[in-house]
């Protein structure tokens, strides 16, 4: 099938977009809300290992886990965002909802939430059990 030619000069002029879309290089990044909890998290350690922490959440029904900078996991690389990056997936248990990646790192906390990303309570976890989610 042959491709038309337009001479309509509307269909010919570049896509212009308006100025409340388009994102400046200098504006900062606006933390992306989050559903608020109805409870705070409850967690089991489910694996401890170098590479991982997992950790259960039953009565959320969902897992949490944190693959610190020292992973040597390879599907990791494309996921990070730099050498440094701790990643922590949120994973629910249904097969309806994608588990959702946060990366993270220790001075700025989630690059997409901030500090108030859903993702700290599992951080805060990890320390409490003596598991350094940053190196």
């Amino acid at each position: 099938m042959a491709r038309q030619e337009s001479n309509d000069p509307q269909t010919d002029q570049p896509v212009r977009l308006p100025q409340n879309i388009l994102r400046s290089a200098n504006s900062q990044r606006q933390p992306t809300p989050q559903p608020s909890r109805q409870r705070e998290p409850r967690f089991t350690v489910a694996r401890r290992t170098d590479n991982e922490l997992i950790l259960f959440d039953d009565g959320a029904s969902e897992s949490w886990i944190v693959y610190p900078p020292r992973s040597g996991y390879e599907f990791l690389a494309v996921r990070r965002r730099s050498l440094a990056s701790t990643i922590v997936e949120h994973h629910p248990w249904t097969a309806a909802v994608e588990p959702v990646d946060h990366v993270l790192d220790a001075r700025d906390g989630c690059l997409v939430h901030g500090l108030h990303c859903q993702a700290q309570a599992a951080i805060m976890a990890a320390v409490r059990v003596g598991y350094d989610p940053f190196a």
